[in-house]
């Protein structure tokens, strides 16, 4: 069963530093897997159904489009970017794992992709923090802070480092 994703590729390609020659095969799968690993992760089952639903039935409004536009997207385009930027110099094939390298061109180390990766990453957690304290006063029935698999009450840190959690 195919899964839709919130945002297209050219998404992220228009508000952050990926170019639009990054390979669609590559970013939606990462779209995709930060949607359910980070959305889903910071709205619980039942509220992430509720938009997903009414996101592939073009039904979204009220609380739920604000929620979609002004948050989930926000943090989707910026938490992907990271994890593409993080991933994009390695390679898997048929002749096992690989960096990228061009002849003559230094190649840029981990800890230079890490640099980048977070600059996105910490956009996403922004939105995060402002979605706990929209949530807190825009309350939705679907939203619980536990079920299934799910605890909406931990902190969602995106961030490496210190953390002090929210305040």
């Amino acid at each position: 069963m195919a899964t839709a994703i919130f945002i297209e590729p050219q998404n992220v390609y228009d508000y952050t530093i990926l170019s639009g020659d990054v390979d669609v095969d590559k970013l939606a799968p990462i779209i995709l897997s930060t949607q359910l690993e980070t959305i889903e992760e910071m709205l619980g089952t039942e509220l992430y159904d509720k938009i997903y639903t009414d996101f592939t039935t073009s039904n979204l409004t009220g609380l739920y489009l604000e929620l979609f536009n002004d948050y989930i997207v926000y943090i989707l385009r910026n938490q992907s970017a990271a994890n593409y930027i993080s991933l994009s110099p390695y390679s898997i094939g048929n002749g096992g794992a690989f960096k990228r390298t061009y002849n003559g061109v230094e190649t840029i180390d981990t800890k230079e992709v890490e640099r980048v990766s977070q600059i996105y990453s910490s956009n996403a957690q922004m939105y995060i923090n402002r979605f706990i304290k929209w949530i807190g006063l825009n309350p939705l029935t679907e939203y619980k802070t536990y079920q299934d698999e799910v605890n909406a009450t931990k902190n969602i840190n995106l961030n490496n480092g210190w953390y002090f959690g929210n305040k």
